[in-house]
């Protein structure tokens, strides 16, 4: 609670294993805060079918070493709901991770949504896949996907607040991707854009 009242916001990403993607993102978007000094935003990640303690895959950790993350004492952490409940917001990479939050603790609604649709980074194809067992240039592309959706998210009005992202917010609109867009499917909800609710069918 003290946190909270100083103004510190809690990030949690999602992933199945909790040692590539999930990681990754935490990762660069740790990097990107630090490099513009934002300080009050805590990253966690958490798998949604994993195991404590499992090392980050070597391709994450080669495509991490390539813009300055080391990700070699990263360790797997199994999601918990006592995680869900402290967390401002949760970002999955796939529907599968939504709904297994929004499973796990009712809590999570609201607060849980896919990390491409949340940011618009491309709603046609919201999920990202998941590399492990795939070659390097598969994670490479993976970690593109999570690059250009956390570098939107940090530009968002979580992590600047309200006034700060207003400007951007309104450059998004013209390009036709503002980055809390509504997305709605039988399972789970995005934040609301301008009082519109778009609906999209989850395959």
């Amino acid at each position: 609670m003290e946190a909270r009242r100083k103004g510190k916001r809690h990030l949690l990403f999602l992933c199945t294993g909790n040692t590539c993607r999930s990681p990754m993102a935490a990762g660069y978007i740790k990097k990107i805060l630090d490099e513009n000094r934002i300080k009050n935003i805590e990253v966690k990640t958490a798998g949604v079918m994993t195991v404590a303690g499992l090392l980050a895959t070597p391709e994450a950790v080669q495509i991490m070493d390539a813009v300055g993350v080391d990700l070699r004492k990263y360790r797997s952490t199994k999601l918990t709901p006592e995680m869900i409940k402290k967390a401002d917001l949760i970002l999955g990479m796939t529907p599968f991770h939504v709904q297994s939050a929004l499973r796990m603790l009712p809590d999570a609604r609201g607060k849980t949504f896919l990390l491409k649709e949340y940011t618009g980074s491309d709603v046609r194809h919201a999920q990202i896949s998941d590399p492990m067992g795939c070659t390097l240039e598969v994670y490479k592309r993976v970690f593109g996907d999570i690059k250009s959706a956390c570098d939107k998210l940090l530009k968002s009005e979580f992590i600047l607040g309200r006034k700060k992202s207003e400007k951007w917010a309104h450059e998004a609109k013209k390009s036709k991707h503002p980055a809390a867009k509504t997305i709605r499917s039988k399972s789970f909800s995005t934040p609301k854009a301008q009082g519109k609710t778009v609906k999209k069918k989850v395959r």
